[in-house]
């Protein structure tokens, strides 16, 4: 009897699983952490990051589960639109000219695509891209804006479909060097331990180095137009879900590739995840950033971070919380046919 009851004594003792040891050695959660959440309340924190390197993290509780989620995600135009995301549409299966029919530069951009040249151009273009949108306006007259639009939703239309049949990602020729985004995207996996550690078929696979494709990991494109500081920025980015059956795994993980980015952005790996809570409690959304930024170079490179990191952490939370609100409402709202 009294053994029984030592052997009682212990059970009920023992801490409770850690909801967060996924993301572990990236990010430890605090007591304080815990406290907030409890409470109901997104927490966020800046990850270190190297060189031109900017990672954020956020989490909030939140009453839904893996299918709610993934459901959402797969409306991704209906999860993302907000004031901060102004156009945004999921691309075909092959990706096809109509998808893009709304994707527009500004008359600053089209300017700017005119004016570019290697080393020098507004827009992450390659040189060969700069030279083709160019040449499209060469005899366009007064309509030059009006082709040059159309042409640029082809040199979109081609970055999507050279990485959907070969992987490959188009170097960025707008900078002094050439930049090109799959390594800068390995760097942010690499920098991400816990993903390769925890889950390294599917860092494989972001990173494309797996042999053969995965069947339990879901994926498909979509563009976006949104506004940071002001300006917009255009990209195409590769969404990668994954359901994890382990209880040590997110229940969901979607991983975001950035494939094409028009400003800032050299490569981006975004991660969201719907982690267990436990019994009885609230599971938690999770969401984490690693970016590298083409502005943190040079002798303000510091204090461009520092305003970059305090803006991104204040903002990280409030976009979760529009989230949380978005997922439980309920069912998203059946894709049109098309």
């Amino acid at each position: 009897m009294i053994r029984a009851l030592l052997a009682l004594q212990i059970v009920t003792a023992a801490p409770s699983a850690d909801p967060f040891a996924f993301f572990q050695p990236s990010v430890t959660i605090t007591a304080d952490d815990r406290r907030q959440l409890d409470r109901g309340e997104p927490i966020a924190r800046v990850l270190p990051g190297k060189d031109l390197e900017v990672a954020i993290f956020a989490a909030v509780p939140i009453n839904i589960d893996g299918d709610r989620l993934v459901a959402w995600i797969r409306r991704i135009e209906e999860l993302k639109r907000s004031p901060y995301v102004p156009a945004i549409q999921r691309l075909s299966d092959p990706p096809r000219l109509e998808d893009l029919a709304d994707l527009t530069l500004d008359d600053q951009e089209l300017s700017e695509i005119v004016a570019c040249r290697p080393g020098r151009c507004g827009l992450k273009l390659s040189a060969a891209e700069m030279t083709e949108l160019q040449r499209a306006t060469a005899d366009a007259g007064s309509e030059w804006k009006v082709i040059l639009q159309a042409q640029f939703r082809r040199v979109a239309l081609e970055r999507a479909n050279v990485y959907l049949s070969t992987g490959l990602i188009g170097p960025y020729e707008d900078h002094g060097d050439t930049i090109w985004p799959a390594q800068a995207f390995a760097r942010l996996v690499d920098h991400s331990t816990f993903l390769t550690e925890h889950l390294p078929a599917f860092a494989e696979h972001l990173l494309g180095t797996s042999q053969s494709p995965n069947p339990d990991i879901e994926s498909f494109l979509y563009w976006s137009k949104e506004r940071l500081a002001n300006r917009p920025i255009t990209s195409i980015t590769h969404v990668n879900i994954f359901r994890g059956q382990d209880s040590a795994l997110p229940d969901a993980l979607v991983a975001g590739k950035e494939i094409f980015c028009t400003h800032y952005i050299n490569a981006s790996l975004g991660l969201t995840a719907l982690v267990r809570g436990e019994p009885g409690g609230p599971n938690y959304l999770v969401y984490i950033n690693r970016s590298e930024v083409d502005v943190l170079h040079g002798m303000f490179g510091g204090i461009i971070r520092w305003f970059m990191q305090r803006r991104l952490k204040a903002e990280a939370a409030n976009v979760l919380q529009g989230l949380r609100q978005r997922l439980e409402s309920g069912e998203p709202p059946p894709a049109e046919p098309q």
